[in-house]
């Protein structure tokens, strides 16, 4: 399969089956969802997974799902490494989407005013230095779907210099 041939089959799930999400599955696909660029070969990442077994401590916080996964990044001082650091972390979310789809584990990629918040986000063990880049929604799909969104055609413009 071509990366073109995914067109229009990535959209996030708008619901998920009540079927568990395995942590063992989760941590392979980071495993190669890490190879993503950054100066350096640093590694600013952490993940936080939770699923069912641990309540409802995902309650009133996010859409309900199956399990969710914390991806966290590490706050540099030097903010030209910050931001190299984020751009990487961009790139493992959409590396993860990629290999969750061959797997047909639904992504919703979430930003909520509580990652901001401290005082909430140290209840799952976020340190000082590190902040939530987002939160991931997993779950099985019942039918992915194939083909187009009926979402108009991307139109791409660019000048030479």
């Amino acid at each position: 399969m071509k990366l073109s041939d995914l067109e229009g089959d990535m959209e996030a799930p708008s619901e998920f089956l009540e079927r568990p999400v395995s942590q063992d599955l989760i941590l392979e696909l980071l495993n190669h969802a890490v190879w993503a660029p950054n100066d350096g070969l640093r590694e600013p990442w952490r993940f936080i997974f939770a699923d069912n077994r641990y309540g409802d401590i995902m309650q009133g916080l996010q859409e309900k799902a199956p399990a969710y996964l914390l991806v966290l990044v590490k706050e540099e001082a030097d903010q030209h490494k910050r931001e190299e650091d984020f751009a990487a972390v961009c790139c493992l979310i959409q590396n993860f989407r990629l290999l969750a789809h061959e797997q047909r584990l639904g992504v919703r990629s979430t930003l909520h005013d509580w990652m901001y918040d401290p005082s909430r986000t140290e209840m799952f063990g976020v340190a000082s230095n590190e902040r939530i880049a987002t939160v991931l929604e997993l779950g099985y799909v019942a039918n992915q779907s194939k083909g187009n969104t009926g979402l108009p055609e991307t139109q791409l413009h660019f000048e030479l210099l």
